[in-house]
């Protein structure tokens, strides 16, 4: 129903946030910013919390989760990839300046809602459990999810990994600009090599997932993804090909994020059950969607503290050591994130076989 009731609100927000600020003084124009920014967001939060804990109510098959999870994240790739592609080119559909973004606005606003509404009603007849009337305060729910071993391993590898994501996705530019001696408009070619290759790769890494198993399929995915931010510190301006092979096989890695670690978060599910009797699919989910925002907005901070401390100078000529520096921060920075995501993640058991044996307990104790 958060899918139903939030949609229209949601797609309102997106919208009214491109309304070009009226005010006199620019303090005034940022808060209005921000307060709609803060709106939208949490329009957002009440449609994709429920959304992301839809997951372990559908299916309590360990491969069939992966199936439906790799579908989520193909389309959710596409749309990021669509949005950010036709953004511009809406804005000049739309006469440009003020008036170009705000026809944005409502295009994609109107994108957002007909997309949450097709997909509530795409899912209603999909299984679903009732809400506990006796849930424990907010709270004691963390307090409690906080025991979950399983979880709490997973979504600390996750912040690691996602943090590396950020600072890379932050960095690219300038590794492109500074690094490479790219023009900027090169990123037209890099940035869509590394989302397409994740979204094509998605049904390759399901179909590994279901032989070798989640785990041992998201350690080659992330350690090709390693092996290759860690190979682009030592490319050089002249080797543009190199380049550009070394993005789309970090893009073949970074597909392997996008559907491993969101296919694991809902067989921890299962493991609270089996500790506390109770669902609580949103806690975790809204826990998780917390940890990845919070990792995403650091990225950017990062990649401008490494900047200002190679020299980075707004205008003029840039330092040599602006190259290195947007080298280390680009590529060794993420490469060393998902190295040291592997200690807590090597801690993370819940194989399909231990899946099935959780499974088997819940069912004993109902």
């Amino acid at each position: 129903m958060y899918l139903l009731y939030g949609a229209v609100p949601f797609g309102i927000s997106f919208f009214i946030l491109f309304l070009v600020p009226g005010f006199q003084t620019e303090f005034a124009n940022a808060l209005q910013v921000s307060l709609l920014f803060a709106l939208a967001c949490t329009f957002f939060t009440i449609v994709n919390v429920p959304y992301a804990s839809m997951v372990p109510e559908m299916s309590d098959d360990y491969n069939e989760r992966l199936s439906i999870t790799s579908f989520r994240m193909s389309f959710a790739s596409i749309g990021a990839l669509l949005a950010g592609g036709l953004t511009m080119a809406l804005v000049t559909a739309g006469g440009g300046g003020a008036d170009g973004f705000r026809y944005m606005g409502a295009v994609f606003g109107l994108a957002i809602v007909v997309t949450c509404l097709w997909c509530f009603f795409g899912t209603r007849k999909a299984p679903s459990l009732p809400p506990h009337k006796d849930m424990p305060p907010i709270k004691e729910q963390i307090k409690v999810a906080a025991k979950n071993y399983p979880f709490v391993i997973l979504m600390s590898s996750y912040f690691l990994q996602a943090l590396a994501i950020g600072v890379m996705m932050a960095g690219f530019v300038y590794y492109v600009k500074y690094a490479m001696a790219l023009p900027e408009t090169a990123m037209n070619v890099a940035f869509p090599i590394f989302m397409v290759t994740g979204v094509i790769f998605i049904p390759v890494w399901l179909a590994v997932g279901k032989k070798l198993g989640k785990i041992k399929s998201y350690y080659i995915g992330l350690a090709i993804f390693t092996v290759m931010m860690g190979s682009l510190f030592f490319t050089s301006a002249s080797q543009i090909w190199l380049f550009y092979a070394q993005v789309f096989l970090a893009g073949i890695g970074f597909s392997s994020f996008q559907l491993f670690p969101f296919s694991m978060l809902p067989d921890t599910v299962e493991y609270d059950q089996m500790q506390s009797g109770m669902r609580r699919e949103g806690i975790f989910s809204g826990m998780w969607s917390a940890g990845q925002k919070i990792a995403y907005s650091v990225g950017p901070a990062i990649v401008g503290f490494a900047l200002a401390l190679s020299g980075f100078v707004m205008e003029g000529v840039q330092p040599e050591s602006v190259a290195t520096g947007v080298r280390i921060v680009f590529c060794l920075f993420p490469a060393a994130m998902v190295l040291l995501s592997f200690l807590p993640f090597s801690k993370y058991k819940i194989t399909e076989e231990e899946f099935e044996k959780i499974k088997t307990k819940i069912s004993a104790s109902i």
